[in-house]
C-alpha cells in the first residue's frame, strides 16, 4: 500500500569546521538525505523545512550566513545566502546558535551517485578567535 501524508525527516552532522568571513568550499557539512531510514526512489521531490546550526568558540560574530547547495563546491545553490542573528548561550556565551526557516521545495535524482546529499556552507560577519561550525541539522519532508 502506498504511503499517504507528510513524512518528516532530519539529518544532523557534527564536525568541527572553522569559519571565516567568506565561504570556503572545504568548510561545509555534508547532509546525506537517505540516512535515517529514508529509501530513495529515482526522483526526490520534497521540502527542506529548516536548518539549525550550533557554533562553538564563537567569539564576537553577531550573524551567520548559510548557503545550501547540491554540489560540494558550492556552485549549485538550492537555498541562496541567508543570514540570521546568532543567539549566544545563557551560561556560555562562546556557544551560539541560529535557526533558519526554509520551506523550499527541492528536486534531486537520487539514483545518481552523489545526488542524495545537500551541502551546508556557512560564514560569519566578523572573526575574533576561531568560531567553529560544530553541528547542523536539516529537517525535511517528503
Amino acid at each position: 500500500m502506498a504511503r499517504v501524508g507528510k513524512f518528516l525527516h532530519s539529518n544532523s552532522v557534527t564536525a568541527s569546521k572553522t569559519l571565516a568571513v567568506s565561504f570556503d568550499a572545504n568548510v561545509r557539512h555534508d547532509h546525506v538525505l537517505t540516512s535515517g531510514g529514508f529509501t530513495p526512489s529515482s526522483r526526490y521531490l520534497g521540502v527542506v523545512n529548516g536548518l539549525e546550526i550550533l557554533l562553538t568558540d564563537a567569539g564576537t560574530p553577531a550573524t551567520v550566513t548559510v548557503r545550501i547547495c547540491k554540489d560540494p563546491t558550492g556552485n549549485i545553490a538550492v537555498v541562496p545566502d541567508t543570514q540570521a542573528t546568532l543567539a549566544a548561550g545563557i551560561s556560555d556565551a562562546t556557544i551560539k546558535c541560529a535557526t533558519f526557516k526554509i520551506d523550499l521545495p527541492i528536486e534531486q535524482d537520487q539514483l545518481t551517485a552523489g545526488n542524495t546529499t545537500l551541502y551546508v556552507f556557512a560564514k560569519v560577519n566578523s572573526i575574533t578567535g576561531a568560531p567553529k561550525l560544530m553541528t547542523s541539522t536539516i529537517t525535511w519532508q517528503e
